[in-house]
């Protein structure tokens, strides 16, 4: 019986792809390196995202490329939107008393900001954001609210999920509404993976939430 889901936010519930895109070619001109289409910005980005970052700008300081992201990040974030059938499945999960928990490396201020404009954190039963390794912080999740991960799923966009997934003794649902394409997915050898969170939501649904 699945009795917890935890959710990545960025590409899993929300889009904001297109923002957080345009906000990395700010920092990678300013860092005097050349801009990225978003196909190549799909393949290379990965989390932890300082990963990325050592690749491509490692002459500059990490608190300094912290502060040009959090200086552009906010002339884009109006384009960050629900990802169609978030709110019906979170609903789902409510009305069901199925726990659910956020597991983000969404900075707590964009995601306050995020979260309010949606309306769809209010959704969710705990968040942890601003999380940068999340398998270094997937069993303190798991002691704070004594979850048994073998009734415990993790959604996610990225191959980072799904081997946070596998670190915590859970199983893994990847989507492919995020960053991630599909042959990085399949590469990481997910539990599930899905179209998208309607797919995900019918087939939980057809198993009454006990199984994938």
């Amino acid at each position: 019986m699945i009795r917890n889901i935890i959710f990545d936010w960025s590409g899993t519930l929300v889009d904001d792809l297109p923002a957080v895109w345009h906000t990395s070619n700010a920092l990678l001109e300013l860092a005097g390196r050349p801009r990225m289409s978003l196909e190549q910005f799909r393949d290379e980005f990965e989390l932890p995202f300082t990963k990325f970052y050592d690749r491509h700008t490692s002459h500059i300081s990490l608190p300094q490329l912290e502060a040009w992201f959090h200086a552009e990040f906010p002339k884009h974030q109006h384009s960050v939107v629900e990802l169609p059938h978030a709110r019906s499945l979170l609903e789902a999960c409510r009305s069901r008393g199925i726990r659910t928990l956020l597991l983000s490396s969404i900075h707590p201020v964009q995601y306050a900001e995020q979260s309010r404009r949606l309306g769809i954190g209010a959704l969710l039963d705990h968040a942890y954001v601003g999380v940068r390794d999340k398998m270094a912080r997937i069993h303190e999740l798991i002691r704070d609210h004594a979850l048994d991960p073998g009734g415990t799923v993790f959604v996610g966009d990225m191959q980072h999920d799904i081997e946070t997934a596998r670190h915590g003794g859970m199983r893994s649902i990847a989507v492919l509404t995020g960053y991630n394409k599909r042959p990085q997915l399949e590469a990481a050898s997910p539990d599930l993976l899905v179209e998208d969170l309607r797919a995900l939501h019918e087939r939980l649904e057809a198993a009454d939430f006990r199984s994938l």
